[in-house]
């Protein structure tokens, strides 16, 4: 592993259990096997660390959700499956991108902005093939759900992960929900009672 590597996984762990404000470049150095001014020679500081951090989620993502689909809810299903792999596979990462957005300066939070933009766009364009007849607010509501109760898993206690076959209930869990947008918009979905 080369020392960028190494750096990029110390701050993922580091990252994942004090939070980014929790942490210091030094913090990041002994972790990684170097004194902390020596990461300046890889990074510019800690705030060009968590930005190759959030390319690296988006990067999986887009990797993962490759592909072309004749049906809308098999691209769907695709898109939901291939999401909470990489939550799954990368939860230290995912949970980092999920709670750590605030942290990220500019001009990082801008390239970031419009390249999570484009993946979440993939996922609104589906849910539009999937359902014509609502509205782009709602698909785009609906994106943010879902991709956010999957991003959420790397934070649910170990307790919660012990379901029996995790991403076939996260791809349920998700399915389900967004199923909902197939009830016709004028008629409100009430819970069970």
């Amino acid at each position: 592993m080369g020392r960028d590597e190494t750096i990029l996984q110390a701050a993922t762990n580091l990252f994942y259990e004090k939070g980014f404000d929790g942490v210091g470049v030094d913090d990041i150095g002994s972790k990684a096997g170097i004194t902390g001014p020596a990461i300046y020679r890889h990074f510019k500081g800690k705030d060009e660390i968590l930005a190759t951090l959030f390319d690296r989620a988006v990067d999986a993502l887009l990797v993962r959700v490759g592909g072309t689909f004749d049906d809308p809810q098999d691209e769907l299903a695709h898109l939901i499956e291939a999401h909470a792999a990489f939550v799954l596979e990368h939860h230290k990462l995912a949970s980092i991108w999920w709670r750590e957005d605030r942290s990220l300066a500019q001009p990082y939070r801008r390239r970031h902005a419009r390249r999570e933009q484009q993946y979440l766009d993939m996922w609104t364009d589906c849910l539009a093939r999937c359902y014509p007849e609502r509205s782009r607010d709602e698909l785009t509501a609906a994106t943010f759900a879902a991709t956010g109760m999957l991003n959420s898993v790397g934070n649910w206690s170990r307790k919660a992960q012990q379901v029996d076959d995790l991403p076939d209930f996260l791809m349920q869990l998700a399915l389900g929900g967004l199923n909902v947008l197939a009830a016709p918009a004028d008629r409100p979905v009430r819970a069970a009672s």
